[in-house]
């Protein structure tokens, strides 16, 4: 497996339970420039789960400035956070917001002065889209529901705030179709083709969702949509280390006859520019 000259990882996680400092040798032996740790709502934090929250996150971004970039959560639960604290993460040091678990859809009015703040602080956000795994006692007191982070409830939210920079996770799976019609159609959004890679059949229903019609000619863009797609879709792992995730990757671009200098964009230039970094 060759290893990109550079990378970066626009979905990653740090756990409590885990070894962060090998977890972060193997993002430097993997040529990651860059890594974006998001911190997650108290749905996942312990004693539910063992993500990290935005003090366990801002706590590693500390250890190693030069590598992790943070994304703070702001709960869309009951209560709910305000504007104040999006702008209370910037001043902590957090790049940008990760949003998840809202009560109501993404697009509800009662979100939109977080986003609106997030756009004048210049705060891109990451949002789960999608389908998420069950989690017992959390789910039964938060009535949650995949509907509200349908991929097209990011559709007005990239209308009323232009220039608020969005990247949705998963490609919204199973909803890939949404996720698409809005990469495409938006300049500010991206999404990130990231999940557990031990899914194996998530490989199967991704080469799906990203494969033109029986008999395209796969190295015409006007035929095979992929190669647009993957000029705006960043490289991300979720949980996964860097070198389990690296070759189903390859082996997606591969099979979509994906070209080099788009190659480039998915492994770290387009995290660049969402980001503007000048790597």
């Amino acid at each position: 497996m060759a290893i990109p000259e550079k990378l970066v990882n626009v979905h990653a996680h740090l756990h409590s339970t885990m070894d962060v400092a090998a977890r972060v040798a193997e993002w430097r032996a993997h040529n990651c420039r860059k890594v974006v740790v998001l911190a997650d709502s108290a749905y996942w934090q312990p004693p539910n789960s063992v993500y990290l929250g935005n003090a366990g996150v801002l706590r590693w971004m500390r250890e190693y400035p030069d590598l992790l970039v943070g994304m703070g959560n702001v709960e869309l639960g009951e209560p709910m956070g305000g504007p104040d604290e999006v702008e209370g993460l910037k001043d902590q040091g957090f790049t940008g917001l990760k949003l998840e678990m809202p009560t109501h859809p993404y697009d509800h009015d009662r979100y939109m002065p977080l986003y609106e703040r997030a756009e004048q602080l210049g705060m891109p956000i990451l949002f789960h889209t999608g389908w998420v795994y069950r989690l017992g006692q959390q789910d039964r007191q938060r009535r949650l529901s995949a509907d509200h982070m349908h991929p097209y409830t990011l559709d007005r939210i990239a209308r009323s705030f232009p220039d608020l920079k969005i990247i949705g996770a998963h490609l919204g799976m199973p909803h890939c179709a949404e996720a698409i019609s809005l990469l495409l159609g938006h300049p500010n959004v991206w999404f990130d083709i990231s999940w557990d890679v031990a899914d194996k059949p998530f490989f199967a229903r991704l080469l799906k969702a990203l494969s033109p019609a029986p008999g395209a000619d796969l190295d015409d863009p006007d035929e095979n949509f992929a190669l647009h797609c993957f000029e705006r879709i960043p490289f991300g792992t979720d949980d996964p280390l860097v070198g389990d995730w690296l070759p189903v990757a390859q082996r997606l671009l591969d099979r979509l006859h994906v070209p080099e200098p788009t190659r480039q964009d998915f492994y770290w230039r387009t995290a660049d520019r969402i980001f503007g970094w000048g790597l």
